[in-house]
């Protein structure tokens, strides 16, 4: 502050002072507060509340047989990160995604990946593991 006379900083620290506490006392308060005030002190910044993210949980997608720790990332890439997600997912979406990773991909078959899915979503792991059972490579 530098310029600022010790008037001048005394009524800037009284008018914080005051509107820090909502003006609710007489100026005469503020401005005796501020004269008794450290002149070393300066105004605390408000303090922020850190953001709370929302951390998304991805579900393990190599659960689900034919999809490996390379499609599960193409899936993640994609918005697809839950056995929710997956459920939802059309296959002509799925096999756009294999398409579109290239030629290593794209003789995958997501077929019964959403069905798949949704017995993991739904925490039927006997019956995912009978399906998958009778499945080949996801097929």
């Amino acid at each position: 502050m530098a310029g600022k006379t010790t008037y001048e900083m005394k009524q800037i620290e009284a008018y914080r002072l005051a509107e820090a506490d909502g003006f609710r006392q007489h100026p005469d308060v503020y401005w005796h507060q501020a004269e008794t005030a450290p002149s070393t002190s300066k105004p605390k910044p408000a303090k922020k509340k850190p953001k709370k993210k929302s951390p998304i949980k991805k579900d393990n997608l190599t659960v689900v047989e034919g999809i490996g720790p390379k499609i599960a990332g193409l899936l993640n890439a994609d918005g697809i990160v839950t056995f929710a997600d997956l459920a939802k997912a059309k296959v002509g979406r799925l096999e756009k995604i294999l398409k579109d990773a290239g030629p290593r991909f794209s003789f995958h078959k997501p077929n019964s990946w959403p069905k798949q899915a949704k017995l993991a979503r739904d925490g039927k792991m006997d019956a995912l593991k009978k399906l998958q059972d009778g499945l080949d490579g996801g097929k």
